[in-house]
């Protein structure tokens, strides 16, 4: 799914949702009041600025595609940006965005130090807000602690609810694992989970992947997922 590709009048900015990116597909554990907040905002425009922060690896990206998704199915415009690729483009890249009734930024850290895109942001947010639209931000910090932002811009990120996504505990990773399984239609054991969590790397995005990746592996095979069959998988890539 594609949203809209050209800021109306302005460079060509090539964005695809990624498919997997719902707020079915994310394993809310701890953050529910964060994705229920965003479901309600994209959906039915709540607030006019909602902004999450976390590690790496909590679904910021994730939940923001997922936004956008929903608020597209609800009938609302909406436009993902990414920051580490929107920040390669002119600032004016934005003045058209305010038409839209969300407007997710992605990464909003990669604009610290630099004031022509913080500046083109304060006046972005505040069109949004007067014509009724709503601005989601994310970044690995809360606003406050972004260095190099100027304060009208921290003052302005901070007008709408604030979330820090927490990270899920071994349990909560497994039973995230277990439902992206489930969705994708086959059964992830619970010792072949807790063997995934001690040989890989233990951030989701990796654990994720190796779980699409099996389900794949898996079928070719027509092989159920055992530790012995995870364990050559693992080994052979």
């Amino acid at each position: 799914m594609s949203v809209d590709q050209v800021l109306e009048g302005q460079l060509a900015l090539p964005i695809t949702l990624d498919e997997g990116a719902t707020f079915d597909n994310y394993y809310a554990g701890p953050n529910g009041a964060a994705v229920e907040a965003l479901k309600t905002l994209a959906t039915q425009g709540a607030t006019p600025v909602l902004f999450l922060h976390g590690a790496d690896g909590t679904g910021k990206s994730h939940l923001l595609q997922a936004a956008c998704r929903a608020a597209t199915a609800a009938g609302r415009r909406a436009m993902f940006l990414p920051m580490g690729q929107a920040v390669l483009l002119d600032p004016s890249a934005t003045e058209n965005l305010d038409r839209y009734a969300l407007v997710c930024l992605d990464d909003v850290q990669r604009v610290a130090g630099t004031e022509p895109w913080q500046r083109s942001l304060l006046t972005l947010i505040d069109s949004l807000k007067q014509n009724g639209g709503s601005f989601v931000a994310s970044a690995r910090g809360a606003p406050a602690s972004i260095k190099r932002l100027l304060p009208d811009l921290v003052s302005r990120l901070s007008w709408g609810p604030v979330f820090q996504l927490a990270v899920l505990n071994d349990a909560e990773k497994i039973a995230a694992l277990q439902q992206r399984a489930e969705r994708r239609g086959f059964e992830l054991p619970d010792d072949t989970a807790k063997f995934l969590l001690n040989r890989l790397q233990r951030d989701m995005n990796t654990l994720s992947n190796i779980v699409d990746a099996l389900d794949s592996a898996s079928l070719v095979a027509q092989r159920k997922l055992t530790v012995p069959f995870v364990k050559s998988f693992i080994e052979k890539r």
